[in-house]
């Protein structure tokens, strides 16, 4: 398909960076990891036995 011959055209760089929303910045990442991290942690008990209850519920067998 020709997008020429529907009046279109390609997207240059910065439109492609505002349409995919831009980047984050690093430390935001970080903040968001350590953040996701911490809250595994606090609830690991909760994560696991809901983990091991839909294994056992799917695999009934073991």
């Amino acid at each position: 398909m020709n997008l020429e011959n529907l009046n279109l055209v390609e997207l240059n760089a910065q439109e492609v960076l505002e349409i995919e929303g831009g980047a984050l910045p690093g430390w935001l990442k970080k903040i968001g990891w350590g953040y996701l991290a911490s809250v595994v942690t606090e609830n690991w008990s909760d994560i696991k036995a809901g983990a091991i209850a839909g294994w056992n519920e799917t695999n009934p067998n073991n």
